[in-house]
């Protein structure tokens, strides 16, 4: 392994990102950042808006996990129950639910100011967040991620509750454009960029098998096996997961920085980030991968 793959591989997890954020932290304590200011006197102030917002919101402080599946949510209804109830196998239902979560993560970005989403199951309109995760989970629930709704269904029970590499990498813009109502007087932002980053999951489903299709033929959903295996009596490491995620899933991103021929994904230059190594002026934050 060369020096700067291993840099780079430094940069695939948990702990550098908190350890670049801490540096961070102190270089603006230290008033060394040009273009921002930390002004720990607002403190106290902030922490009370935030506990104030959180009573007002969960006046019992049960507040429930922040998650993707949280958006699935809404009045109660829970729009992806048919993954519990459709597929009794856990295993199975892993699968279905490792697929949905990390189409739905990735189609999340910022949908522009006009985009709406008419949920057809309450009629209620929703923008942003809600209304792409809506989408995303009603496109799943239809089966247009499935590559055997309309090939062989062999054994698979519930042959729409998946997505696959094959579907994935020839996904249309029609089809995509038709779950997530884009038109003319409802301009989604990034659509194009949405649409290429699903192909590219697609193709690098099917390109390792090895990950993706363990027990199954290749799926966003094997990486649920590919975990699994790696589990140590039944327990896999919080961190394990995320140094997975961004070792596996890192070279679908168009256009990032890479080192020693690794994809860096969600890391940026800030001049201010002094080191001694190749990762000098990298900071690393994977936010997508964590969430």
């Amino acid at each position: 392994m060369s020096d700067d793959t291993a840099a780079a591989l430094s940069l695939l997890n948990a702990a550098a990102v908190r350890s670049r954020a801490e540096r961070m932290l102190a270089l603006g304590l230290d008033d060394r950042l040009p273009h921002f200011r930390i002004d720990l006197a607002r403190l106290d102030e902030a922490a009370d808006l935030v506990a104030a917002t959180t009573r007002k919101n969960y006046p019992s402080l049960d507040v429930p996990f922040h998650s993707r599946g949280r958006h699935f949510v809404i009045g109660g209804l829970d729009h992806s129950q048919a993954i519990a109830e459709d597929l009794p196998d856990p295993k199975a239902r892993a699968r279905a639910a490792f697929d949905l979560a990390i189409i739905s993560v990735l189609l999340d970005a910022g949908a522009g100011p006009q985009w709406r989403y008419r949920d057809p199951v309450t009629d209620g309109e929703f923008a942003r967040s809600e209304g792409l995760a809506l989408a995303s989970c009603h496109m799943f629930i239809y089966g247009d991620f499935s590559a055997r709704v309309k090939g062989p269904v062999r054994h698979d029970p519930v042959p729409r509750l998946r997505a696959d590499g094959a579907a994935l990498a020839e996904l249309s813009a029609e089809t995509l454009g038709r779950h997530f109502q884009v038109g003319r007087n409802n301009p989604l932002l990034g659509f194009e960029g949405r649409l290429e980053l699903l192909r590219s999951l697609g193709r690098l489903v099917l390109a390792r098998p090895d990950v993706f299709g363990r027990e199954d033929t290749p799926r966003p959903g094997g990486f649920f096996d590919h975990l699994t295996a790696k589990a140590d009596n039944g327990v896999i490491p919080a961190p394990l997961i995320l140094s997975e995620l961004l070792a596996q899933f890192g070279s679908i991103w168009p256009s990032r920085l890479t080192l020693g021929s690794v994809p860096l994904g969600d890391c940026w230059r800030h001049r201010s980030m002094v080191s001694s190594d190749a990762t000098n002026g990298l900071v690393p934050l994977h936010k997508l991968s964590q969430w």
